[in-house]
C-alpha cells in the first residue's frame, strides 16, 4: 500500500515550467537543413573566462577546427561539450551557439559565466551524523557542535587547482590543510594532490550498540589524530580518472575506550600508527555529476592499512560503485545507485568494522542506524519528475550571478542492503536484509547544490521526514 502511494502521488506531479539555462543553441539554417550536409567547424569562440585557461576549457570540448559534422552529429557534440564543461566545477552556467555562414563554415561561441572561487567560510557544524539523530536525540543542544573558518580558494592558477585550509574550534578541534593540481603538466592529464589533517575529539564512538552509535564523551580530549597523504592522477581524457595514494596515520584514544571495547583497537593498544595506500579510478559519462539525469559513472577503489609501520593493523579492501541514469521522457527519470564493499581479513577490529550507515553509504529511513560489518551491498532507486524551475533574479548587479536557478523535483525511491558481520552481535540489522521507502522533494542549484527533504519508511516499522544537503562548500 505504502509503495502504491509514492507511485501515485509522482504520477499526480504538478505541471513543468522550462527555464532557459545552459541551453545549446543552433542557426536556423543549421537545424533545417538536410543532415547530409557536412558543416566545418570554422573557429570555436570563448567568453566569460576571466580566470580559467582556455586551454583548460577547451580540453573539455569535444570538437576541434576544420573537423566536418552533420547537422544532427553537430548538436549532439555540442550538448556533449556543455555537458563536460559544466562537470569541471568551474561554471555556474555554460551556454553554447552555433551559426553558419553560406560556405557551411561553422562558428561556435561558448559562453561561460565563472564560478565565485574564493570563500572564506564562517563553519557551523554538528557533531552528530545527521540532524535528525541531533535533533531528536540530543535536544538540539549548541553544545555539540563545531565552529570555526573554512577557507576555500578554487581555481588558484586558472588551471582547475584548489587551496583549503580549516580552522575548527568547539568542541571538536581541527586544522586541516589541502592542495590538489589535476594539470599538472603541459598534456594536462598528470596531477598530484597534498593533504594534513590534525584533529582533537570530546566524544568519540566505541561501539555499536542496538544498532545505533555508542558514545563515550569527556571534558578533555578522548581522541586525537594526525593523518598525512599525497597522490598521484592521471587523466588522459574527460571521462577517466586514475589515482594513486600514500598516506600516514596516528591516532591515539584514552584507555577508558579499550576498557569500554577491548577490540576497539588491535590487540587491546591505546594508539595505532600505520600506511596507508590506495589505488583507484573512476569514469565519468554523465549529463551532470552531482545531479545525473542520464548517463553512467562508477568508481573502483583498493586500499591497504597497515604496510609497513604497523604489525598489528592489516586492513585489505576493495569497492566498487556504480551509477546510472536512464531518462524516459525530458522530464522523468530514474537514478540506480549500487555499492559493494569488502574488507578482510574478517577479524578486523571496530577501528575498521563501519559500512553502512557512515558517510554518503546509506540507506533512506535508516539515518539513525549504523551496520558494521566486513561486506556491505547497497542499492538505492530513485525515480524523479521535474517540477517545475524557478530562476531568482539577483537584485545585485553581477555578470555572472545575475540568475540563479532554483529546480524542484519530486521523487519516490526505494532502498535495500545488507552488511555481513563475523561476530556475533546484539545488533539485529547486521546480517539482515535491510530495505525501506519513501518519498520526497530535491531541490537543485548552483555550485552543485543539492537539498533532500524526504518522508520514509523502513521495515523496523518506523516513518518520518529527514533532511539533507550537499554543495561545493
Amino acid at each position: 500500500m505504502k509503495q502504491l502511494c509514492v507511485y501515485l502521488l509522482l504520477v499526480c506531479a504538478a505541471s513543468t515550467v522550462r527555464a532557459q539555462i545552459g541551453k545549446v543553441v543552433m542557426d536556423s539554417s543549421i537545424v533545417s537543413s538536410n543532415d547530409t550536409i557536412p558543416y566545418t567547424i570554422g573557429s570555436i569562440i570563448l567568453t566569460g573566462n576571466k580566470k580559467t585557461k582556455n586551454y583548460i576549457v577547451l580540453r573539455e570540448v569535444t570538437i576541434r577546427e576544420g573537423q566536418t559534422f552533420s547537422s544532427s552529429n553537430l548538436a549532439k557534440q555540442l550538448e556533449l561539450t556543455r555537458e563536460q564543461v559544466m562537470n569541471t566545477a568551474l561554471f555556474v552556467d555554460v551556454a553554447v551557439s552555433v551559426s553558419a555562414n553560406k560556405n557551411n563554415f561553422a562558428e561556435v561561441k561558448i559562453a561561460l559565466k565563472e564560478r565565485w572561487y574564493l570563500f572564506p567560510l564562517p563553519y557551523f557544524k554538528l557533531v552528530d551524523r545527521n540532524f535528525n539523530q541531533w535533533w531528536s536525540e540530543q535536544k538540539a543542544s549548541l553544545d555539540r557542535v563545531n565552529y570555526g573558518l573554512k577557507f576555500f580558494y578554487n581555481n588558484v592558477s586558472g588551471r582547475n587547482d584548489k587551496v583549503s585550509l580549516d580552522l575548527v574550534n568547539g568542541y571538536n578541534q581541527q586544522i586541516a590543510f589541502g592542495y590538489t593540481q589535476p594539470f599538472a603538466d603541459k598534456s594536462l592529464t598528470k596531477g598530484f594532490g597534498i593533504n594534513f589533517n590534525y584533529s582533537r575529539q570530546r566524544e568519540l564512538n566505541y561501539n555499536t550498540i542496538d544498532d545505533k552509535q555508542a558514545f563515550y564523551k569527556q571534558p578533555d580530549f578522548v581522541r586525537e589524530t594526525v593523518r598525512g597523504s599525497a597522490s598521484y592522477t592521471f587523466r588522459p581524457d574527460s571521462k577517466y580518472r586514475y589515482y594513486i595514494r600514500a598516506g600516514y596515520a596516528w591516532d591515539n584514544v584514552s584507555d577508558t575506550i579499550l576498557k569500554l571495547n577491548p577490540n576497539y583497537f588491535p590487540e587491546g593498544k591505546t594508539s595505532v600508527s600505520y600506511m596507508d595506500l590506495g589505488a583507484g579510478m573512476q569514469y565519468y559519462n554523465v549529463d551532470y555529476i552531482p545531479f545525473p539525469k542520464k548517463g553512467f559513472m562508477y568508481e573502483a577503489n583498493i586500499s591497504h592499512r597497515g604496510l609497513g609501520l604497523s604489525k598489528t593493523m592489516n586492513q585489505f579492501a576493495l569497492s566498487f560503485e556504480i551509477t546510472n541514469a536512464v531518462s524516459f521522457t525530458q522530464n522523468t527519470f530514474i537514478q540506480f545507485h549500487n555499492l559493494a564493499m569488502v574488507r578482510f581479513p574478517f577479524n578486523q577490529p571496530f577501528y575498521n568494522q563501519g559500512l553502512l550507515g557512515y558517510g554518503d553509504a546509506y540507506l533512506r529511513g535508516l539515518e539513525s542506524y549504523v551496520q558494521d560489518g566486513s561486506i556491505g551491498l547497497l542499492s538505492n532507486t530513485t525515480l524523479y519528475q521535474k517540477l517545475f524551475t524557478y530562476v531568482f533574479k539577483n537584485p545585485i548587479k553581477t555578470k555572472t550571478h545575475d540568475r540563479i536557478p532554483f529546480t524542484f523535483y519530486l521523487k519516490a525511491f526505494g532502498d535495500m542492503g545488507y552488511a555481513y558481520n563475523k561476530y556475533k552481535t546484539p545488533n539485529i540489522l547486521s546480517n539482515t536484509f535491510l530495505h525501506t521507502t519513501g518519498i520526497g522533494l530535491d531541490v537543485v542549484s548552483i555550485y552543485d547544490f543539492v537539498f533532500r527533504l524526504e518522508y520514509s519508511f523502513n521495515q523496523k516499522g518506523e516513518q518520518g521526514p529527514a533532511f539533507r544537503t550537499r554543495g561545493d562548500f
